[in-house]
């Protein structure tokens, strides 16, 4: 799968030509992505 960015314009739109995969894998990627620096900020602000 070659890598690239699938979003049309700023606000996130697909472009016409993104598959399936493509949107799976970033969205995935983007929900990690969230929880990972939800994680960060709640450690550091509540717990720090």
């Amino acid at each position: 799968m070659k890598i690239r960015n699938p979003f049309k314009d700023y606000k996130g739109r697909w472009k016409d030509d993104a598959t399936t995969t493509e949107k799976t894998v970033w969205t995935l990627f983007f929900v990690y992505f969230g929880y990972a620096l939800g994680t960060v900020l709640w450690k550091y602000i509540f717990i720090n």
